[in-house]
């Protein structure tokens, strides 16, 4: 039964990727690896780029009680060394209005949603740095996990003012499913196209 539902998954994802370029990172969402969805006034998740360049989209995967939100705030920051959120340097941040795809998965009876938020400019990562993708949630929307980490450190969660370790904390190894994307990239004929217009 999930084979046949993640093909099914996996047309909705090509449908909603052609929006935007490649992936500087990716923990690609299955449904045969997710466990379930948290919440929080914030989470927190690190990643690497795979190689340097510059990023406009972040996908990630959703499931929400009740009406989703009309917006999703975003931060990407920038680790300073000691592999904490609380600490990283902020690049570039914004309330995202989000694009869904519903996956025809379920999650505790709710749909799983691909949730696509484009920021209105690009910013450039490096290779090999490590970064913070941080996820402002409100209450009702939850960000689905695997278990166990798949890279990196556990998710972070915000409570009194500061992110903590899921893992140190509470003993669970989480991490999230989403993906950090380039804006697209236009083909030669479309620039030749785009200069003859003038």
């Amino acid at each position: 039964m999930k084979i046949s539902i993640f093909l099914v998954f996996s047309v909705f994802a090509l449908s909603a990727f052609a929006q935007t370029g490649d992936a500087i990172f990716t923990q690609t969402y299955s449904y045969a690896d997710a466990e379930n969805g948290i919440q929080s006034a914030s989470l927190a998740d690190d990643f690497v780029p795979n190689f340097s360049g510059a990023f406009q989209h972040i996908v990630l995967w959703m499931t929400f009680q009740g009406t989703p939100p009309d917006d999703i705030f975003i931060i990407i920051a920038e680790d300073n060394g000691d592999i904490d959120p609380n600490t990283a340097t902020a690049l570039i941040s914004g309330n995202l209005v989000p694009s869904m795809e519903d996956t025809g998965d379920l999650i505790n009876g709710r749909s799983v949603y691909e949730v696509t938020l484009s920021f209105p400019t690009v910013t450039s990562v490096m290779a090999g740095e490590l970064y913070w993708l941080e996820v402002g949630t409100v209450s009702g929307s939850y960000w689905i996990y695997q278990d166990p980490v798949v890279f990196g450190t556990s998710l972070w969660y915000f409570d009194a003012g500061q992110f903590h370790s899921i893992y140190e904390e509470l003993g669970y190894s989480w991490d999230t499913f989403f993906e950090i994307r380039t804006p697209v990239a236009l083909e030669r004929s479309s620039w030749g196209s785009i200069k003859t217009s003038f």
